[in-house]
Formats: structure tokens, sequence, C-alpha cells
């Protein structure tokens, strides 16, 4: 076959190549991978006829080709090889694309019915009525092609912007007037007193009066208590249509044509647009380019696709809007856009509903969000802001640039904009403003270019920025003030020898204070210089702890030490999940030998799909294993870490795994989040299904194994623990239950079997008396976290707790009397993907576990952190330097 001899014939033909670079895997075992028959796979690579979209991008997905690059090549070849649009001879359209339905399209509206009874219900019981709605729900269409037809009478349709506002006009001896997108009284006319006076003017009116208001504007309507008045149980709220509706909007406009629609695409369109607000004049969109199209008098799946169906319609709206915009406007969109998604963190990019105050009042703000609703890439609500489809965010590769761009940055701006909602909350509070290199990090983000940040946000960075001045100065201030009083002292000794005790008490009293507030400011020094001088950074922070010896700059130092450790261990990890027979090597997280990603990927660079490690184990035979749970859940044979190679792959997706501990023999399984399979992997290539847990609810948030694999805990979605023993892995038994009635996400059991620790969204971790496991009994609760627990694991011989928190903190708690728990120290650094969290084989070295293949470990012996920093220090602290900083102190290199 010639690949030049069409589009069509070069399409296959790459496929084939795709299937050849995949290994060439034959039509079978390529048919397993992608869920389809090996004949439609063949087909789809034959040439005589272009595949579906969905049997292409599965024939991509299986030969792991670039899906987003396969469905552009796609679309560009369904242009070129199905039929084209036909002629604008061919009669009047049954859909209207982007634009509402005016009067004249009457007999082509459908869907709304029952909300024109109640609505003709209300214009009969009353004089006033407004109508709210999203921009995109249709309210436009209800009034102008629904609402007005059925009206017996004289009507006058209009909108703001054509009507004459002065009141005398609008005294028309009309039986109704109808007013559409009436919020073009407040964004069209800039005169408060001509708004008032058209406002007055529709309530004094002698006819009855309709309006349609776009549900953003709720709040501008309440500055007229007339008005409010009259709308006290006249307004109708329209929200989505349901699925019959949507069908009555795809079916009768095309029967009304004499055209017939595929079923397949009547529930594709369902599917696409069921519950989506602001999704009706894209999905009109859509089908106006699939009935253009259509076959013969068909409107198809495949014309769909080839129309790009809700989702190109909007990319292409998008771009087009976009362009359109001022140069200054289009930088504020970009802003807009990038404000209004949440960044994926392993899984995909949403949508976010953004508050109208965290955009500036702004006429530019307001030209580009009104433009953007017109064009129904955005839903405004009453003080909300969102994007109309999260489809956007997919399919406009303008946007997908730019949150491709720098996530770093966009991280910093999502956290400052939290960050400075909360101080505004908090009255503004001194203490909730930024310090250290948090403070640092942010203004620099601002100073680049296209950053825009709002008037709360800037006014929260110049509060931090003078309260870090007022600290520094009081700090000197201080410093000073106890030369001055330890001078005083010297003076009052001379003089009266007999206060010498008393002087000297109050010498150290003073010489402490002073230690202690040199002390902090230099620890708040090192945080400004850690990114430009590391070096002199450690060595101020050691200093400063040693010159104060409290609990807070001790934690800082662990922090500075845990963020210079590199994401590899080679001993003992986790609570036995991770460990050798002897508790030595482990081959994870990285080859050994190498330690640097520029020469060699993190193990995790190596499986696939990437961050979805969900457990790993040694077993006694010295090899190791990790699982993986996405929708292609697998076995990795890492024994050999530089190739790590699949030992099984299951059918369908799981959420949960979990190995027993030491043997690695029994592994357990959550199916889709409703059943638990307890297997036997003795051979990890073929493992068999020995039993499932059996009454279990729908629903497993988690699960944990004790450390001798003899006990498994589970979480349900209504946070009950349940305890299953497997000492018979065949015939597995519940033997207790927990329910403390909060939150439980995730939880540890002690090595003795006697205690479990349980967590979730609160932060407060729980321990229970497992004595009795029918009915535990409380010990004690540990505070310090300020958000959800993500992992805890118990110390080997019980005495410690090890627990990581989504506040990205990773904690020590001493549990040497469980009954009076204490924390012992706090290390902050990024918790993000860990599920699992043990100690070394020292007592104070934590090491958690993370989905993307590393370990990492969080060493909570300070003497130990310090000797680590140190070994990197080659210059010490200059005198100089010294002196600039601990101004009176004695010079003394921490690190000499």
């Amino acid at each position: 076959m010639d690949v030049g001899d069409s589009p069509l014939l070069k399409f296959a033909a790459d496929l084939r190549s795709l299937r050849d670079k995949a290994g060439g895997y034959s039509y079978r075992q390529l048919g397993a991978r992608a869920h389809y028959s090996a004949t439609t796979l063949s087909d789809a690579a034959g040439g005589r006829k272009l595949p579906s979209l969905a049997v292409t991008l599965a024939y991509v997905r299986a030969c792991e080709g670039d899906e987003a690059e396969w469905e552009d090549r796609w679309h560009q070849v369904a242009a070129e090889v199905l039929p084209t649009p036909p002629s604008a001879e061919e009669g009047h359209p049954p859909y209207a694309g982007l634009a509402p339905y005016g009067t004249e399209d009457a007999e082509w509206f459908f869907g709304r019915d029952r909300v024109l009874e109640d609505l003709e219900k209300r214009i009969i019981g009353r004089r006033f009525v407004a109508v709210f709605g999203a921009s995109g729900a249709g309210k436009s269409s209800l009034l102008r092609a629904g609402l007005v037809p059925r009206l017996p009478g004289p009507t006058v349709l209009t909108t703001p912007g054509e009507l004459d506002v002065r009141p005398e006009k609008l005294d028309l001896g009309q039986d109704l007037i109808v007013v559409d997108q009436f919020e073009e009284v407040f964004t069209l006319c800039p005169d408060a007193e001509q708004r008032a006076a058209f406002v007055d003017a529709l309530l004094t009116a002698r006819c009855r009066v309709v309006l349609g208001v776009r549900a953003d504007f709720y709040g501008h309507c309440a500055q007229y208590p007339e008005l409010i008045e009259a709308l006290t149980d006249s307004q109708l709220l329209l929200g989505p249509m349901g699925p019959e509706e949507l069908r009555q909007v795809i079916m009768q406009p095309a029967v009304k044509a004499s055209c017939t629609v595929e079923t397949a695409l009547v529930s594709r369109l369902i599917a696409d647009a069921t519950g989506q607000a602001g999704v009706l004049p894209l999905m009109s969109h859509a089908l106006l380019e699939t009935w253009r199209r259509r076959r013969g008098t068909t409107l198809t799946l495949a014309g769909y696709e080839a129309a790009g169906g809700i989702q190109h319609a909007i990319a292409q709206t998008a771009e087009r809007t976009f362009t359109s915009l001022e140069k200054q406007q289009r930088a504020l969109a970009r802003q807009v856009f990038l404000r209004l998604t949440a960044l994926g963190d392993g899984t995909e990019d949403t949508k976010r509903r953004l508050p109208r105050a965290e955009l500036d009042t702004d006429v530019d703000i307001d030209v580009v969000l009104d433009r953007l609703a017109h064009a129904r890439l955005l839903t405004l609500d009453r003080d909300t802001v969102e994007i109309a489809h999260e489809a956007l965010i997919r399919s406009w590769p303008r946007l997908r640039n730019w949150l491709a761009g720098d996530r770093d940055g966009l991280r910093t701006m999502r956290q400052l904009t939290e960050a400075a909602a909360t101080w505004d909350s908090l009255g503004r509070d001194p203490d909730a403003l930024y310090r250290g290199s948090r403070l640092d990090t942010a203004v620099e983000w601002t100073r680049r270019d296209g950053v825009r940040t709002s008037v709360m946000e800037r006014d929260f960075l110049a509060d931090s920025l003078a309260a870090r001045d007022r600290e520094r100065r009081l700090a000197h201030r201080h410093t000073r003030r106890l030369r001055q009083l330890v001078a005083l002292l010297l003076v009052l000794l001379v003089l009266a020898g007999g206060a010498v005790v008393l002087a000297s008490r109050a010498q150290q009293q003073a010489a402490w204070e002073r230690n202690l507030s040199v002390a902090r400011y230099v620890a708040n020094e090192a945080e400004n210089r850690r990114d430009d001088n590391p070096n002199l950074a450690h060595q101020m922070l050691i200093a400063a702890y040693r010159l104060s010896g409290t609990d807070d700059l001790r934690d800082r130092v662990l922090s500075a030490h845990a963020a210079t450790s590199l994401d590899m261990v080679s001993r003992s990890v986790l609570t036995g999940q991770a460990l050798s027979p002897d508790g030595t090597q482990v081959p994870i997280a990285r080859v050994p030998d190498i330690a640097d990603d520029r020469i060699n990927k993190r193990l995790g660079g190596y499986l696939v799909p990437r961050n979805t490690v969900t457990s790993f184990v040694v077993t006694r035979t010295e090899r190791a294993y990790a699982t993986t749970a996405e929708t292609d859940p697998r076995i990795w044979d890492v024994t050999d870490v530089r190739n790590p190679v699949v030992a099984h792959t299951f059918t369908g997706p799981l959420t949960l795994v979990a190995f027993a501990p030491v043997t690695g023999r029994v592994l357990v399984t959550v199916d889709g989040t409703s059943e638990a399979t307890v297997w036997d992997t003795s051979n990890p290539r073929e493992p068999v299904a020995l039993a499932v847990l059996e009454n279990h609810p729908r629903w497993i948030a988690d699960i944990e194994f004790s450390l001798d694999g003899k006990v498994l805990a589970t979480i349900d979605n209504q946070s009950t623990v349940r305890l299953w023993s497997l000492e018979d892995p065949r015939e597995p038994r519940q033997i207790g239950e927990l329910s403390d009635g909060e939150d439980v996400s995730t939880l540890a059991l002690h090595p003795d079997g006697r205690t479990i620790a349980v967590a979730g969204k609160s932060g407060s971790i729980r321990l229970w008396d497992l004595t009795n496991a029918w009915a535990p009994t409380k010990i004690a609760t540990l505070e310090g976290h300020s958000d959800t627990v993500l992992s805890l694991g118990f110390r080997r011989d019980g005495t410690a707790l090890a627990s990581a928190g989504k506040d990205d903190t990773v904690r020590l708690w001493d549990l040497a009397d469980p009954h009076h728990p204490a924390q012992r120290a706090r290390i902050s650094g990024r918790t993000a993907g860990i599920y699992g969290i043990g100690f070394g084989d020292a007592p104070d070295w934590v090491v958690t576990s993370n989905s993307d293949g590393t370990t990492r470990s969080w060493q909570f012996d300070v003497d130990v952190a310090i000797a680590t920093l140190c070994e990197t220090v080659y210059d010490p602290i200059s005198e100089d330097e010294w002196r600039r900083n601990f101004s009176g102190i004695d010079y003394q290199p921490p690190c000499s």
C-alpha cells in the first residue's frame, strides 16, 4: 500500500508503525490491552475506512502513544474524508448554535414545557416576575422563543440597550413588557440616576413586566428596595436541563427538519451535557455543526466527533473570543482563567469556583468577564465565577500551555490567594501574615512578567513586608536595650557588693533574653538567605539553635536538614512493608550508587503509570515488589531497580492494594472501591484469588496490615474501622470494629496488636485500646496537624508514633506513656503523594514512601542533622558576617 495515496491510508500506515514501535504486539495481544476485538483493531489499521475516535484512542493507548496528538490527527483526517457540510440551500438548520433562539425560532424550541407552564402561572397571578439563571442556562431562548409566542395580546420584547430608559417611554399601553438581559442596566448605563429612573419606570408601568436577569447580578438588583419588594415570591430560578429535557432538545428539532439522530449520538450528548451549567449553547453549537455534517438525513456520532463535539466547540469559541480582546484585556483574561483552574496533583486539572471578590473591581475586568460569559466560556452566578465546562481546560491549547508553563508559580499564586483570604477573614490578624521563605517566594513571583495580583493580595504582601521590617528593627532595639541593662547591672554590682547574687541572676536572665531575641532574628535571616547561600544559611540556623536551645529553632534545623536530604534510603523502611529479612538493604527510591536525577532517574521514573505506587515489599527470598493502582493495576518486580519489569497486570481498575509485611505472600486489593479480595502471590506473575471480605459496606476508603500480617484493618466511607483476621487467608473473618464519630482516613496498628491510631481531615490523632476489639476505649488524643493526616506509623518498640500531614509537616510523637503522649518534634517539608510512613533502623529516623516510587528520610535527631549539614560546609562563617548577625556574641563558627 502506498502511504501517500490518501490521508486515510497515511493515517492507517502510521497506526501500524506505532504498533511496531510498541513491540510488535499481535492483534490478539493488542485487543487484550485495548479492550476491543482483534478484528476491530485490525480494521482500524487497514485503511479501508476511518475508525471511530474511541477505537483510535484505544489503539493508541494500548501502544503507549500520545493520545492528544492522535486525537488531533483524527480530527484532521476526519475533516478530509468524512462528508463535507452541505450548502446553505438545504433548508433551515434545526439548531441555533451559540446564539439564543428568537421569537422567529419558536417552532424549533423544545425542552422547557414544564418551566413555561410555571412561568405563565406566575405572570397570570403577579404583575412583576423575574427569571434568574446562570449564563448559558437558556434564559433568552426561554423568553423569546418560549414565552412570547405563547402569550395572547400585545407584547413588547426588548433589552435595556435597545430601549430609551426615560419613564414616559415605558408607558406603552401594552399587555406585557419582556425585558431580556436586564443586567445591561448595570453594565451599559454609567449614570446611577438614569438607572434608578429606568427601574422606577418598570415598577410603575401600567402593564405586566417580565425580566430576564443573569444570576450574578442578583446583588445589583438588591440595591433597589422597591425592586426587591416587587420580586418577593415572583422569582423563577432557571437551572440545568434534565436528561429527558435534553433528549427533547436533541430529537424534536431533528424530527421537525425530517432528520433522524443516531441513538449512540443521543446517548453521548446527554452524557456530555447532563448537570452542566451553561452548556446549552455549547451543545446547540455542536449539534448545528453535526447537522452540517449529516449523512443523508441522519445526524451521526461520527459527524459529531468530526465537528469536535462540545469540547472542540468550546476551544474554537475560546480562541476566537480571546483574540478579539484588547492587549491589556487579554492579560486580564489569562489571569482569570488561571485563577479559575485548580491544579491536579497526579490527576487532571479541574475547574475552580471563584468568589467574585477575589477579582478586583475594575472596568476592564468587568468587560473581560462579560465578554467571556457572553461567549459561554464562563458561568457568572450571584457571587461566583467559574469555567462553563471543564472540557475547556482539556481542549483549549492556549489554556493548556498557560497551565503547563509555570505550575510552581500557579501554586504560589493559589497559596497566596488562600493566605490573603484567611488573613482578611481573621480581621487582618498580623499573626496570619507571611514570613521567611514563603514571603520571599511570593514577592519574587509577583515580579515576574504577566503576573497580576488582586488588591487584597497586594495589601497582604505589603503588610507582610512591613511586619518583617518591624521585627528586624525590634530585634536590634531589644539587643541595644539589653546591652544597656547589662551595663547598668555591672555598675550596680560595683556600687553594691551585697547585690552580687541578684545582679548575677539578672545578668543571666538578660543574657538569655538577648540570646533568644538574637537567635530568632538570625533564624529569620537564615530563611531569607537559604536560596542564594544555603552554606551560610545553615550555619546561621545551627548557631541560632545552639544559642537559644528552643524547640521551634530545633524544628527549623530539622526542617533544613530534611530539605537538603535526597529522596533515597538504603536501609529499613516502613512498618515491615519494605524490609528485607535482615532489615537492611532495600533496592528502592533510586539506584543506590548514583543519587543524581541528571544522571539516573528515580525508580518512579521507570514505573508506568507514574505517581501510582501504593505499596512496596521485599520477600524473604530477597525479591522486591511494588504495586500500582490505576486503570491497569500492576505488580512490578523491582529487584533490579535499573530495569523493573511487570510481574502481573490485573484486569479492571483497582483503587487500593496492600501487601502483607515480611513475607509478601498475601495481597489485598480493592476493586472499584467496592470489593476487597485476598490473593496468594507466592508466584507474583500468577496471583491466585483466595477469598473476598464478606459483608463489608460498599465503599472502602483505606486498608492496612498489622506488623505480623495476620490482621487487616479496613476503613469504610463512613469512617468505621473494621479488623479482620487473615491467619487463614482463605477464610477471613471480622474480629473487631471501631467508630469514634470523627473522620477517619488513615490508621496504624501498634506492634503489640492491642492499640490502634486513627486520624483524618481534622488533623487530630486518636489512640484506642483494642483489648476488647468490639468495644475499644479511647486512650488519648494528639493535637498538632492543621490539616488532613495522610499516614501514620508506629516505631517497632511501640514507644513512638510518626505522622505525615497535608499541612506539609511530619511529626514525631513520644508514646512512652500512651495516656500522656507528647510531640517530640516537627519537620516542615513537602508531603504531597505520601502513602506510607514508618521508622528506619535508628530510633529517631522516620521514613516516608511516595506514590512516585521514591522514599524520603526525615531525621529527628538534631545532633545527627547538624552533623550532616556541617559535612557540606567548606567555608565557615566569617567574623564579619558573624558580627553583622550575632552582635555582642563571641565568634563561634558552628561547623568549625
